[in-house]
């Protein structure tokens, strides 16, 4: 069996997918471009500046001269510019992932090792937003596709039982799971995530992916439900917003408010109190945004004080109906907004973690970082419970005190 290194760019859908693809052509995992037999890399078309990076590693990785694939949503988006950095190059659009002509969502990856089980539950979404790309390079607008609750179920308890202790529930937006077999019983998100918890047995938690705001609150009942009585459900939720201008999500083409959004995080708060995390995006410098659109952004990051602020310049994307608008933000301006919103962003994000100051958790530890030994409290929030390499902790549930918070992490003591 020949080795095969796998670099992937984007989502944990990526990740996942770049994983189905390596086990589907038969190669075990390289750590190294220079030691594989193949080189696989996986794309992401979110982005501009990313696309830059990428093509810019796909042409260095061209001239190893070794057997090479190249995946993913860029490689739908841009093809011809794909293969002229790597002209050998054979190329794979998200659709044919399983070997066909379309992602069906038949074949799920199989756990190979690690802390980390990363499940794709579905492709596709509701929303038709006017700044997204990948609406053409994986589908859109309600096209939706699930893997069988039966195939998940099958794999996650496999990956249980060889070790995985976090399941990453992830899709293009996990909350639409089942939406193509119209959420009759057992196909939706929170019937699924109630048949892990009662049909695989062991001590493991689940993070729930990134939902659509306006479909997430058709569910929300239920997943908190889920969330406040089962401990193996991390108390976590990626709810995008991208603006705080109800002038600018309409323009965005984003099917909810500002006040339904603040409805919805006012409904996870009162059932789960200040123990959740709630993680968001934000477009700055989308066309049309004035001063008084971004200011609004800013008020409504310190209002809703979110655990987590992804900011992102606006990037315009071929094909997409933004790049083309009138009153395109400088980029200048775009930078100056992006630092001012991620200051406050931190700011914020270090008040909420200092809230959990002085309070127990049970940590599972799941990563090294630069020497330090890292896990996850049952909300998700990173915690640091000591400095080193790790050895003997990975994988495992350690019972600490938080003694202080910054911005990103926790800091934990460990309760002997």
């Amino acid at each position: 069996m020949g080795r095969a290194y796998v670099e992937t760019y984007g989502c944990w859908l990526a990740k996942a997918d770049a994983e189905v693809i390596r086990q589907r052509l038969g190669y075990e995992e390289a750590s190294t471009a220079e030691e594989a037999d193949l080189v696989l890399v996986y794309t992401c078309a979110v982005r501009e500046d990313g696309e830059v990076r990428q093509l810019a590693r796909i042409r260095e990785l061209a001239t190893l001269g070794k057997e090479m694939v190249v995946a993913g949503c860029l490689v739908r988006l841009r093809p011809y510019t794909v293969k002229t950095a790597a002209p050998r190059a054979r190329l794979l659009y998200p659709a044919e992932v399983e070997g066909g002509r379309e992602r069906e969502m038949r074949i799920l990856p199989r756990h190979d090792g690690g802390v980390i089980y990363t499940v794709p539950l579905q492709v596709g979404c509701l929303g038709n937003c006017t700044f997204c790309a990948t609406k053409y390079t994986r589908g859109g607008a309600g096209y939706v596709k699930s893997a069988d609750p039966d195939d998940v179920i099958r794999h996650v308890k496999e990956a249980v039982a060889k070790g995985a202790r976090e399941i990453y529930l992830t899709g293009q937006d996990v909350i639409t799971y089942g939406f193509d077999m119209r959420w009759r019983p057992g196909w939706s998100l929170p019937d699924l995530l109630e048949r892990i918890l009662r049909d695989v047995d062991g001590e493991y938690r689940v993070r729930i992916g990134m939902s659509e705001p306006w479909v997430f609150e058709k569910f929300a009942d239920q997943l908190l439900d889920i969330a406040k009585r089962d401990h193996r459900v991390y108390r976590y939720f990626h709810l995008p917003v991208q603006s705080g201008s109800d002038r600018v999500l309409k323009a965005m083409g984003r099917r909810y408010t500002v006040d339904e959004y603040r409805a919805l995080l006012r409904k996870i708060r009162q059932v789960l109190g200040n123990h959740v995390f709630i993680a968001t995006d934000i477009i700055v410098g989308f066309p049309g945004e004035d001063e008084e659109d971004f200011d609004a952004s800013v008020r409504l990051v310190e209002e809703l004080q979110f655990d987590k602020v992804h900011v992102a310049r606006f990037s315009p994307r071929p094909f997409t109906e933004a790049a083309v608008m009138p009153r395109q933000v400088p980029d200048a301006e775009k930078k100056r907004r992006s630092k001012t919103l991620s200051q406050v962003a931190l700011r914020v994000a270090h008040l909420r973690n200092g809230l959990r100051v002085g309070q127990r958790d049970a940590v599972l530890v799941d990563e090294v970082d630069h020497g330090l030994v890292v896990g996850r409290a049952s909300d998700y929030r990173q915690v640091v419970v000591k400095r080193g390499s790790g050895d003997g902790l990975m994988g495992r549930f350690i019972d600490v005190t938080l003694v202080a918070a910054s911005p990103v992490y926790l800091y934990g003591e460990i309760i002997i």
